[in-house]
């Protein structure tokens, strides 16, 4: 009897240790658009040489003039309906507005939520932009293109 006793009481103390340590996220917690550039004649990849992208009445850059390696990550406005972003491609400069909505979804206790969105539309001028091809309009942590951009 005594010894099921001392079972049950290391156990506890064993499961109340265990519970209480800190245990860290370790995983992206932040859901970016994948977006995937290509050249609109042959149908290829083409990562821009040039690429400057930053969000309308914001200065801050997400791309500064940089050659990137594909996907681009961007991220969208988790407290608004539509995200508009300012693109330059090799020296040429578009509009581009992403409708969306957003909902919350729970990763795990650690790491609590993340802010997951779904593409409505896609609107964009065409003075580098060829067109713009919605692949998955579910933005989420896996690593699955969203959106096609053909130059």
């Amino acid at each position: 009897m005594t010894k099921t006793i001392a079972f049950l009481f290391v156990s506890g103390f064993l499961i109340l240790l265990t519970s209480c340590l800190d245990v860290e996220c370790v995983q992206e917690t932040r859901a970016y658009m994948k977006v995937s550039f290509y050249n609109y004649e042959t149908k290829t990849v083409a990562s821009p040489d040039n690429l400057s992208l930053y969000g309308a009445n914001n200065t801050i850059k997400i791309y500064d003039n940089q050659k990137i390696t594909l996907p681009a990550l961007i991220p969208l406005k988790d407290s608004d309906n539509e995200s508009e972003f300012i693109i330059e491609i090799n020296g040429t400069e578009d509009t581009i507005r992403f409708v969306h909505s957003s909902f919350l979804n729970f990763i795990s206790k650690e790491c609590g939520y993340s802010m997951w969105h779904t593409i409505d539309t896609v609107y964009f001028t065409t003075n580098e932009i060829d067109s713009i091809s919605l692949i998955n309009k579910e933005i989420t942590l896996k690593n699955a293109n969203n959106v096609a951009i053909f130059y």
